[in-house]
């Protein structure tokens, strides 16, 4: 009797454990429905002197790119996604490392070939962090 006894407990405590599992993971609280899947329309702001066919909005963790056509570049793309200004395959020479940036139906790339988008973010990081 007092082995039954244990073994229910025993089982009635997993099933709460379990329960709280499933009720508290975002993986496996019935949350199983696909981003949003947004129209993104990327406006680049070309501040180099290069022309701005060079420059392509690329989506790295899909793979893939769209060209700009008069300045604009739209994708369909879900929310969440990672996008970033990149150097069109056309132009194996020239390179441009810019910093991936969450979607938005709206999204304006800028291309300053003076500064790395990069040291830009270093150098903004360790002003904030100094000026204190």
């Amino acid at each position: 009797m007092k082995l039954a006894l244990t073994l229910i407990a025993t089982g009635l405590i997993i099933l709460v454990l379990f329960s709280l599992f499933w009720f508290f993971s975002p993986n496996f609280s019935g949350n199983f429905e696909p981003p949003r899947v947004i129209t993104v329309r990327a406006y680049l702001d070309n501040q180099c002197s290069v022309s701005d066919d060079v420059f392509v909005l690329s989506v790295p963790e899909k793979n893939r790119s769209a060209v700009f056509r008069g300045g604009v570049a739209t994708m369909r793309l879900p929310e969440g996604t990672k996008i970033q200004l990149a150097v069109s395959s056309a132009y194996p020479a020239f390179r441009y490392d810019d910093i991936p940036q969450e979607v938005a139906p709206t999204v304006t790339l800028v291309a300053d070939c003076s500064v790395s988008p990069r040291m830009k973010s270093i150098f903004g990081s360790m002003k904030e962090q100094f000026d204190k």
